[in-house]
């Protein structure tokens, strides 16, 4: 299981295209919350707190759906600082 303390989520921007500067997760692209869904254009990384999935919109509130790409434990007090793009 995933532990917010010792753990970080490496996505690769090749594939997360959005996601176009390295290092930490910018904070402004991260949303969370139960039955979460994009706010604006850049929230791209998205986290149900209920459920525990972990999606990307690659374009935010645009017309494109989020996509899954992990399950995690709900509930977690995950945040941007959680993620390194590379």
């Amino acid at each position: 299981d995933f532990n917010v303390v010792a753990d970080t989520i490496e996505l690769e921007n090749a594939i997360f295209a959005s996601l176009t500067s390295t290092g930490t997760l910018a904070a402004g692209l991260f949303r969370a919350g139960a039955g979460v869904s994009a706010a604006d254009a850049d929230d791209f990384i998205l986290y149900d707190s209920a459920s525990g999935a972990l999606f990307y919109d690659a374009d935010g509130n645009g017309a494109g759906a989020a996509v899954q790409f992990a399950s995690l434990s709900g509930g977690l007090a995950l945040s941007n600082a959680d993620f390194l793009v590379t």
